[in-house]
């Protein structure tokens, strides 16, 4: 009788942390971390509290499954971030799968800016973003996508991607949307109506009450970048802008420049790293 094959040890991660406001100082509340998924809290010096989530597994392949939560209580400015660049390899079967909660209560300003997700070549990946605002909170999240890196002679021609997008304000639906990538990744992006043969794109929403008035702004910050293909949509209360670029290179330099602009704020210091 041939022995039973030995299961293989799947990736598994989930990181809680929730910031409240005391004596009016952001001041942590709770901090929950198990398996893959840490989260380190560096000193700030003055400026708003930082979340930096590691992945103590390296990356994800199929069946991993990484969930975080973060929490801004009402009156708190709080960052999230990822200490680096998250890589999904290929999957022998199934599907590494990421889910972000992110709360922002009564005056609150939630920034989720993570560094980006690259995939290898029969890479499988299912990202879930679910945002909850009070109604006069604020919110800016950019996730990034890079379909292999031109620099290191990576290239993807299969695999499949799907990223969904869910916003309310006040438990009401303001914004929805969903990527799918899958199959032949090379053709199915090289389309001008997709991605025109780009490897590294980028969705940056900003959603505040007075998040259309900006529109017009961003658009001519747009003018200042080099090496991205920039584009931005508004609608009541959601600022929505979308990045193209060659490769990673550009478009993180582009990412770095607007961010600055946009937040008159510092970058998490992981970034620089």
């Amino acid at each position: 009788m041939s022995p039973s094959p030995v299961p293989i040890q799947r990736a598994r991660g989930r990181a809680e942390i929730a910031f409240r406001l005391s004596d009016g100082a952001a001041r942590l509340k709770r901090l929950y971390q198990s398996g893959c998924s840490k989260a380190f809290l560096p000193r700030t010096h003055g400026r708003p509290p930082e979340v930096v989530l590691v992945n103590t597994a390296g990356g994800l392949t199929g069946g991993d499954r990484i969930d975080h939560a973060i929490a801004a209580e009402a009156g708190v400015r709080l960052v999230g971030t990822t200490q680096t660049a998250e890589r999904i390899y290929r999957a022998l079967a199934g599907t590494a799968r990421v889910e972000t909660r992110l709360a922002a209560g009564a005056d609150a300003r939630l920034d989720w800016l993570p560094q980006e997700t690259i995939l290898f070549d029969g890479g499988r990946l299912a990202r879930r973003l679910e945002v909850d605002l009070a109604g006069d909170a604020a919110f800016t999240g950019l996730e990034t996508l890079v379909l292999g890196r031109a620099a290191m002679g990576e290239t993807v021609a299969s695999g499949a991607v799907s990223d969904r997008w869910c916003i309310r304000r006040d438990g009401r639906l303001v914004h929805l949307e969903a990527l799918r990538i899958a199959g032949d990744i090379r053709a199915a992006t090289s389309g001008a109506a997709t991605l025109g043969g780009c490897r590294a794109m980028a969705t940056l929403i900003h959603a505040a009450p007075e998040a259309g008035d900006r529109l017009a702004a961003a658009r001519v910050t747009f003018a200042g970048l080099e090496g991205v293909t920039a584009a931005a949509s508004a609608k009541p209360g959601v600022l929505i802008l979308r990045f193209a670029a060659v490769d990673l290179a550009p478009l993180r330099t582009a990412l770095k420049r607007f961010l600055l602009d946009f937040r008159a704020a510092p970058l998490p210091r992981v970034w620089s790293s």
